[in-house]
């Protein structure tokens, strides 16, 4: 990878971090939906803007159920998922979970593409597993019915995310990239917004500074600028690197979240990151395959 383009991967995954904090921020204020929905919009202008003016044509009506199914399994599902369980779990639960969307991502590759699951890749994803069982049973807060159901939800965004991974392989392969993120991001505002519009009253009475600097950040920042780096990664040193990223995400936002919300960073959170991480190397064949893994199923 060029100089430049590991700064840019640095960067992003420092951006990448920030949204859970940012999100441990906001959700409480303005509630799960609203703050989606304000991130989703904000990054649909800023894509939408960006994309124009690189001469991105959106064809709308040809793409318009594609960016759908996009928009609502890859932002308006998973986004809502990480912002209702930052009310209850720390950033790095949230980014840990959101590490193990590439172990989803080749379990729907297998299930709708019929790619070749290999042993190492089930491995990888009963690692994955446990990993995150690790994360909730040793991490630096008490074991209740709402932090599992925060770690749940933030499974249910990875596995969200996997899916919409190998749509977008099935249905975008023409559609120009910025086209998807930002028709995707559009279409996840339009499907969010009327149930975001009974929390409007609560947040205009309720809301702080902070909160909606959060959500401004999310959504020019963690979703427009982060698309636009991100999609440049995989146009000049292709997905299998720009994907990398996701072994940043969670000791960033780890860092973030301790400097500026005093969350801990203990040994317990420290393994669960490890274990999840090593899980997710395994799916992506970062890591060797060993000899006896080398059987396909």
């Amino acid at each position: 990878m060029s100089t430049a383009n590991l700064t840019r991967l640095l960067i992003l995954g420092l951006i990448w971090g920030t949204s859970f904090m940012l999100m441990r921020i906001a959700a409480p204020v303005f509630g799960p939906i609203l703050t989606t929905f304000g991130r989703a919009a904000l990054g649909a202008l800023s894509l939408y803007l960006f994309a124009r003016h690189s001469g991105i044509d959106f064809q709308w009506r040809k793409n318009a159920q594609t960016y759908l199914i996009i928009g609502v399994t890859n932002t308006a599902i998973p986004f809502s998922l990480f912002a209702w369980s930052a009310l209850y779990i720390p950033s790095a639960y949230m980014a840990t979970m959101n590490s193990l969307a590439p172990i989803f991502t080749a379990v729907f590759g297998f299930l709708l593409l019929s790619e070749r699951l290999s042993l190492l890749r089930i491995s990888a994803f009963l690692l994955g597993l446990f990993g995150g069982a690790v994360l909730v049973g040793i991490g630096p807060i008490e074991v209740t019915p709402t932090v599992i159901g925060g770690v749940l939800a933030g499974m249910g965004a990875a596995i969200n995310y996997g899916f919409a991974a190998t749509y977008t392989r099935m249905h975008a392969k023409e559609i120009p990239s910025l086209a998807t993120a930002a028709g995707s991001q559009f279409a996840a505002a339009l499907a969010l917004l009327p149930f975001a519009l009974p929390s409007v009253p609560h947040a205009i009475e309720h809301g702080t500074s902070s909160a909606l600097i959060s959500v401004l950040i999310l959504g020019v920042v963690c979703t427009g600028v982060a698309y636009g780096l991100f999609f440049h990664l995989i146009s000049t040193e292709g997905a299998s690197k720009a994907v990398t990223v996701t072994f940043l995400v969670p000791a960033t936002a780890s860092i973030w979240a301790w400097l500026l919300l005093g969350e801990p960073i203990t040994t317990g959170i420290v393994t669960g990151i490890a274990v999840v991480l090593v899980a997710t190397a395994m799916s992506l064949g970062i890591l060797r395959k060993p000899a006896f893994l080398s059987n396909q199923v």
